[in-house]
């Protein structure tokens, strides 16, 4: 049954609701088209680094490292990424971070400490050690220091106790 929507018109309502159906399928259908199989070559979607993929830890070119410019707050940025892999007792991860950090800022003592705690968490005892010393021996004036000395001679007898005991 057709109903015309104006006597003599020749228009239905069937064939308005045809149109009004095409329009709408190829507004919904046609960026589809246009971003689909017409390129060049396969789509690369990006996924994101998430807290949770940290167990792959990659390693860095090491010229990179050091064309870095200071910056404390990509510094900052990732001692804080670094402490919480440090909760969630993930050291490497946490290592790198607090690597990254100091790549970014070299004066910082936060940073230092943070990275020899984790390599103390970790096992690598001797790691521990440089990083303390080479913090007293950037910051000689640094009011930390009697407490990093204090440290660096736990690890030591630490460090002596393992390889007695082995």
């Amino acid at each position: 049954m057709t109903i015309f929507l104006k006597p003599g018109s020749g228009k239905s309502v069937e064939a308005g609701y045809f149109r009004w159906f095409a329009v709408i399928c190829i507004a919904c259908f046609l960026p589809f088209s246009a971003t689909g199989a017409a390129q060049d070559g396969p789509r690369v979607v990006k996924k994101p680094v998430l807290i949770r993929d940290a167990d792959i830890v990659e390693e860095k070119a090491p010229e990179a490292e050091q064309a870095k410019e200071p910056d404390p707050v990509k510094s900052r940025e990732n001692l804080n990424i670094g402490n919480t892999y440090f909760k969630k007792r993930n050291y490497t991860a946490a290592i790198s971070r607090y690597r990254e950090a100091i790549s970014w800022q070299e004066n910082s003592i936060s940073a230092h400490e943070a990275l020899a705690r984790a390599y103390e968490k970790n096992g690598e005892l001797t790691k521990a050690i440089q990083t303390l010393e080479a913090v007293i021996e950037k910051n000689p004036d640094s009011p930390k220091n009697k407490e990093f000395q204090a440290k660096i001679a736990v690890l030591r007898t630490e460090l002596r106790s393992s390889m007695t005991v082995d």
